[in-house]
């Protein structure tokens, strides 16, 4: 007798928990949403949007929210909206009891500020994507200007790896060059915390703006930049600890291993 109760209960819960649930997915189907929760996860380390940002996209995308079926809100179309904004990496839009929508957003974090030959300035994070200036924040990040035409429309183009350029001149290939260079120092602790900026000259060369010492770093193209970082570590450690920072007006790294340094006048 009780192993027959015991095989009854075990079929009777699994049937009860259907039954609640599906009572609870009823309910919630046709619950209004009450109010809407927008949460920015990464405010704390970007600011380029706030709350107040986020509910202004919305209002402007005439998305309806409050006041509606939870059934009725269309939680793609609000996602979609909000990752139409340059500055948006990802958004999702869910809604929970008691008719709580929430929309929770991540920032694209960008690593280095473009200036072009034009003084056109925008971002541009990890993956490429071209992140715009925005009023009332600017990240401490590594500056790149100088000599940079490219070979898109800034106001047209999200990613500048939406445009093939290993077939490019050397005029338009600046800014993929740039970035590469910019991708190696913020990777590396060392050098991230150095260089400060990065100049393209007319020959699409890159020179290097250390935060110590007043001296300027030729760097010459993108190859070997390993290489060549190594041998300005060195230098660095082995040379300016001993004889100051200020020695030298310009360091070069173009020459194949070798440092060529040229003293101050």
């Amino acid at each position: 007798m009780k192993k027959i109760r015991n095989i009854l209960f075990l079929l009777l819960v699994p049937a009860y928990l259907v039954t609640v649930i599906g009572f609870i997915a009823e309910k919630e189907r046709h619950e209004h949403v009450t109010s809407v929760r927008i949460r920015v996860a990464d405010s704390s380390d970007n600011q380029f949007v706030h709350v107040a940002d986020i509910r202004k996209m919305l209002n402007q995308a005439k998305m309806k929210l409050s006041g509606i079926p939870a059934e009725e809100v269309d939680l793609e179309g609000i996602e979609k909206s909000l990752m139409a904004h340059q500055i948006i990496l990802d958004a999702e839009a869910y809604i929970t009891a008691p008719g709580i929508l929430h929309v929770d957003i991540c920032q694209k974090s960008p690593f280095v500020r473009i200036y072009n030959r034009l003084g056109q300035g925008y971002y541009l994070d990890e993956k490429g994507n071209i992140v715009p200036f925005y009023s009332g924040f600017s990240p401490f990040v590594l500056v790149v200007n100088g000599n940079i035409s490219e070979p898109f429309r800034l106001s047209q183009t999200l990613n500048i790896f939406h445009v093939k350029h290993d077939s490019l001149p050397i005029a338009q290939r600046a800014i993929y060059d740039a970035f590469k260079l910019a991708s190696f120092i913020h990777a590396d602790k060392f050098w991230n915390a150095q260089i400060e900026q990065v100049y393209v000259n007319g020959k699409y060369e890159f020179e290097l703006v250390p935060r110590v010492g007043s001296q300027i770093i030729e760097l010459g193209g993108v190859d070997n930049l390993e290489e060549k970082f190594d041998n300005l570590k060195l230098l660095y450690i082995q040379g300016f600890n001993k004889i100051g920072w200020n020695q030298y007006q310009r360091i070069s790294l173009k020459y194949k291993n070798q440092v060529v340094c040229t003293k101050n006048q």
